[in-house]
């Protein structure tokens, strides 16, 4: 929970300005855009005139902002004070980047693991990082529950039923459906209970058929894969046209317990990894890799231990490498490519029985 320290410096200064636009990341997830939802309706409650902004949200995202009947904008404005939610560096902002160079006050909450907060830093930038916490949305209901300790949510004013069902999306598939919670979030679900609310309650939101390009796009991630034995893990790389994360995590699924998937769009290039908890248990740590080959591909890196991506411009094939050199020798191995053991087609051929 944010201290009280955090919370008065947090509130103070956004209680300075009218207008904010709240900036997400590329194909912003239901944590992002939930926090921003409720983000929103909080700061709305003390007078605040506020937007949202992305350049564009996936298909779990969509539904949730049509099912809580919000909006929001795709293309830059002029607005000078920005909030950044869920987004470790600003190259994950997409076209909104270019609004922080004109920009008098940035405000930026996360909950990822990073090693580019300098990205964030300088006289009009405040940075809240809590990395104890397992989603945005959970910050965002801290912040809540402060206000309702100061007594500054009036509930005639305040849509109090769309916050909260906002932030019980973020923390649902942020969690994996409660597979990567902690005690904090725990914590943070009893009080939503408490309140009358359920999982199930966002089921619907959350319910989404995979369209045929998801389809083909997991089915040629592991038409391309390529197989690295490393130690007692099996190291998997491929690449998409999109949807590298949805990838990256099917590729672990099937078995893979680490899993890097490029996608190269031509104008972008885009990295998401994948890793198991017994990888993690090793001291493994995905958002230190992909900060580490970011500059490879001429972009930014971040995220959590389990689950990274980086942003770039080229060099999708490269950055792949070097993500599999570097969590060798994070492992204690060798990062030459010496070492490993590179496991051809034929051969996944057999241990698949085909």
């Amino acid at each position: 929970m944010l201290s009280n320290v955090e919370y008065t410096r947090l509130m103070e200064i956004l209680l300075r300005q009218d207008q904010y636009i709240i900036l997400l990341h590329q194909n912003a997830d239901p944590d992002a855009i939930g926090s921003a939802i409720a983000l929103k309706e909080l700061l709305k409650s003390q007078g605040k005139n506020v937007m949202i902004g992305t350049e564009t949200l996936n298909n779990l995202s969509k539904n949730v902002i049509s099912s809580l009947g919000d909006f929001i904008v795709t293309t830059p404005t002029d607005h000078k004070n920005l909030i950044i939610l869920d987004t470790s560096t600003p190259v994950q902002l997409g076209i909104f980047e270019s609004m922080i160079e004109n920009a008098e006050v940035v405000i930026s909450i996360d909950h990822h693991e990073t090693f580019e907060t300098n990205k964030f830093r300088g006289t009009k930038y405040t940075y809240f990082l809590n990395k104890e916490r397992t989603s945005t949305a959970e910050i965002i209901f801290d912040i809540m529950l402060k206000m309702q300790d100061e007594g500054l949510l009036d509930k005639e004013n305040t849509n109090c039923d769309k916050i909260i069902r906002a932030i019980l999306t973020g923390i649902v598939t942020d969690t994996g459906h409660m597979r990567f919670s902690d005690v904090n979030t725990l914590k943070t679900l009893i009080h939503i209970f408490k309140r009358g609310y359920n999982i199930s309650d966002v089921d619907e939101l959350l319910r989404v058929e995979d369209d045929m390009s998801k389809k083909v796009a997991i089915l040629k991630a592991h038409q391309r894969m390529k197989l690295y034995s490393v130690s007692d893990f099996i190291v998997a790389t491929s690449n998409v046209s999109s949807c590298e994360a949805l990838a990256a995590k099917s590729i672990l699924s099937t078995g893979a317990d680490v899993a890097f998937v490029g996608a190269d769009n031509g104008s972008e290039v885009r990295i998401s990894g994948r890793a198991k908890k017994s990888v993690i248990d090793k001291g493994i740590n995905l958002a230190k890799i992909m900060s580490q080959v970011a500059p490879l591909i001429g972009g930014e890196g971040g995220g959590h231990k389990g689950a990274a991506g980086a942003n770039g411009k080229s060099n999708m094939e490269e950055g792949l490498k070097k993500c599999v050199e570097i969590f060798v020798q994070d492992l204690g191995g060798h990062g030459d490519g010496e070492s490993l053991e590179y496991t051809e087609e034929a051969e996944i051929q057999d241990c698949w029985g085909t």
